[in-house]
């Protein structure tokens, strides 16, 4: 009697999907993180590049001198 109960137990499948919708969810949520952490460093490194870039450049110069004060 308890070897049946035992054995009815361990082939029951319903607990196992929704272990694997836990794992599965737990895998695409971090993946989301490490790609936001990802693109997040790289527009931050983008927007300093573009800030040394653009405090280098002399608008005097690029209005052709015609910028009076």
């Amino acid at each position: 009697m308890m070897l049946a109960k035992l054995n009815k137990f361990m082939s029951r499948e319903n607990g196992a999907v929704s272990a694997d919708w836990v794992v599965l969810t737990a895998a695409v949520a971090g993946f989301c993180i490490a790609f936001i952490v990802e693109l997040r460093s790289d527009a931050t490194s983008l927007s300093f590049l573009t800030q040394r870039y653009l405090e280098a450049q002399d608008p005097q110069a690029a209005a052709g001198g015609m910028i009076q004060d």
